[in-house]
């Protein structure tokens, strides 16, 4: 969906022709469809998955450094927001950049763990996290209340709040401030 709605690829390829960010290698994953909300809930399948599958693979066709000279990124949006950030919290030697658009942290009718591990566990060294949300959607209170856990717990993050709602259109309206503040 970053690629086909949110247009990732334009994205990036401007921020590094205008050298606001560097180079950098991308691997972009097709969800589950309607197993989304299962693969993105806090799943250790999915990091199971990424870790054991996806990593080597990338590491394997990709010119990648070492994730222990430069941590990779993770971003998503929504449901992804949330597994990114949970990601970033369980493999923080891999996944040391944290991109979360609207994560759905504290989302109605949806019980995470996510609030658990920032409340109990230290904040991983060396993460950098980045969070925006929009103004008029669902999913602001639950952000803002990431937000303040994570300021309380000590993490290292930025967090915006943008005129838009729940779509694409946001996201990718915003998304090189967050790549600049991971990448730059």
């Amino acid at each position: 969906d970053y690629l086909q709605r949110g247009h990732i690829n334009r994205i990036v390829d401007n921020l590094i022709l205008q050298k606001r960010i560097r180079p950098l290698a991308m691997v972009l994953i097709q969800n589950g469809g309607n197993r989304r909300m299962l693969e993105y809930s806090c799943s250790d399948v999915t990091l199971d998955l990424l870790r054991h599958a996806v990593l080597p693979l990338a590491q394997e066709k990709l010119n990648l450094l070492s994730p222990r000279k430069e941590p990779y990124g993770i971003l998503g949006a929504s449901m992804g927001g949330l597994m990114a950030l949970y990601t970033g919290l369980r493999l923080p030697k891999y996944f040391g950049r944290v991109l979360s658009q609207s994560g759905a942290f504290f989302a109605p009718d949806l019980t995470s763990i996510i609030g658990d591990l920032v409340c109990h566990l230290p904040p991983p060294p060396g993460m950098n996290l980045w969070m925006d949300v929009g103004r008029l959607e669902f999913l602001l209170p639950g952000n803002r209340r990431m937000h303040r856990l994570l300021m309380q717990k000590g993490y290292h993050h930025a967090y915006r709040e943008y005129p838009g709602g729940h779509n694409y259109t946001s996201w990718s309206n915003d998304l090189s401030r967050g790549l600049e503040a991971l990448f730059g």
